[in-house]
């Protein structure tokens, strides 16, 4: 699949990552995965958080995934490395 997008994930944790957050950045979608990775570096230095570790990752986003509705998961895994998924979200429906 093509990526159309690119959205900028920003996480900052403690020195061991056992706690971590998402780090709010004012432009988390850009045009392109290369255009993501240059801003990359200065978001991170942006960021204004005292956490001891800053990790950030670009992800590409297809049209389908920017068309429609999708939830960003992410994770730290053992090794120390940001993972990020977009899965679909639920569509919920009201009834009376």
């Amino acid at each position: 699949m093509e990526h159309v997008a690119a959205l900028l994930l920003l996480v900052g944790c403690s020195p061991d990552a056992s706690v971590c957050s998402e780090i709010p950045v004012p432009q988390p979608i850009y045009r392109s995965l290369e255009e993501c990775e240059a801003a990359k570096p200065l978001e991170v230095r942006l960021s204004g958080t005292y956490d001891r570790r800053v990790m950030a990752t670009c992800s590409g986003l297809t049209q389908a995934e920017v068309d429609g509705s999708a939830s960003v998961e992410w994770a730290v895994n053992r090794s120390g490395q940001l993972t990020v998924e977009l899965v679909d979200a639920p569509q919920l429906v009201a009834a009376r």
